[in-house]
């Protein structure tokens, strides 16, 4: 996600290298974690969006005292910390989510984009009464805090034949096209799509096409989270791999030069718990944040048994090669800029 402009939407991130990632190691002798929680409460499935001096973070729906958000908004001055009250940035869920969806942890993985003249669209995942399925709808405000209200009466993605369509990202590239992406199963493997959208964002054009499935032993039928960025030519899609919960979760990324293309997966594992020392478990469910000419993974991390808090960590480059910046002598390229 990209500082918003005068206009338009802001999801194209043009300075990502696509190639082989390197990831400073760390062993699980270390006596602290690499990484410290930008957010240490339960905020899953983090996205942030920077507009003007401000961030906005959103997660999966989580529980406040006795209340439970269904799209929780933070706002702060500095990715590292300094975050306000959460709040709901969709208090009233469309009238197609089924009743049980108003329960914790079921609406999920939230994505919020400033789109032109008409405000903020906020794409997200919960399960439709009618077809008994998580589906993915879309919703828009004037306000990136909310509240957001239904475009739509029905889902803008929810397939016959699909087990589930979660984790909605859009993207736009430079030809001016729109895109989303999300996952879903069919006959229990998982594919990320991606589908075009019209320039409102609110309705899906043509056909759609796998961008990759869940053909590696490691990612255990699931690939999930898609986060599609471009530079130079080059698509790096990342993704998280596994079951959020299995102890064996990570973010890995695939590449293309075109969006025909077939994307080619890193062999490796661009992030787990073995990254993060063995201090946090199942890290996943990632984003990206491109601002002040600095680029940020965003992901989540088991804390406790229950609580997944939100990381930021720094992305640099060496000779296209992205790095996994951990440590805390980056902690200043993520503070307030003027």
């Amino acid at each position: 996600m990209s500082r918003l402009p005068g206009r338009g939407w802001v999801r194209l991130l043009t300075t990502v290298p696509a190639v082989v990632a390197m990831v400073a190691s760390t062993t699980a002798m270390t006596l602290r974690p690499p990484i410290q929680p930008a957010i240490p409460h339960d905020f899953p499935d983090p996205a942030v969006l920077a507009v003007g001096k401000m961030y906005y973070a959103y997660s999966t729906a989580s529980r406040y005292g006795n209340t439970i958000f269904h799209v929780p908004v933070e706002s702060s001055t500095s990715l590292t910390g300094g975050w306000d009250h959460a709040r709901d940035a969709m208090p009233t869920l469309p009238a197609w989510v089924a009743d049980t969806a108003a329960g914790e942890g079921s609406v999920w993985a939230p994505e919020v984009t400033a789109h032109s003249d008409d405000g903020y669209l906020l794409y997200f995942t919960a399960r439709s009464a009618s077809q008994n399925a998580q589906c993915i709808g879309v919703a828009r405000s004037s306000s990136p805090k909310g509240p957001f209200h239904a475009v739509t009466s029905k889902p803008l993605v929810c397939r016959p034949g699909d087990a589930d369509a979660i984790d909605p990202k859009p993207f736009t590239d430079t030809d001016g096209r729109h895109y989303l992406l999300y996952s879903s199963s069919h006959g229990g493997d998982a594919t990320i799509w991606l589908q075009q959208i019209n320039a409102d964002g609110t309705r899906t054009i043509g056909h759609r096409r796998a961008m990759i499935r869940s053909d590696r032993p490691d990612e255990a039928h699931v690939v999930e989270a898609p986060s599609l960025v471009r530079h130079r030519g080059n698509y790096v899609l990342f993704y998280s791999g596994n079951s959020y919960n299995s102890g064996s979760y990570f973010i890995n990324y695939a590449t293309a030069t075109s969006l025909c293309d077939s994307f080619v997966k890193h062999s490796g594992q661009f992030l787990n718990q073995h990254t993060l020392a063995e201090a946090y478990k199942n890290p996943g469910g990632q984003d990206v944040l491109h601002d002040h000419h600095h680029d940020f993974l965003l992901f989540h991390a088991y804390t406790t048994p229950t609580r997944r808090a939100m990381f930021v960590a720094g992305l640099t480059w060496d000779d296209g090669n992205p790095i996994l910046k951990l440590g805390r002598a980056e902690r200043t390229d993520m503070e307030p800029k003027e």
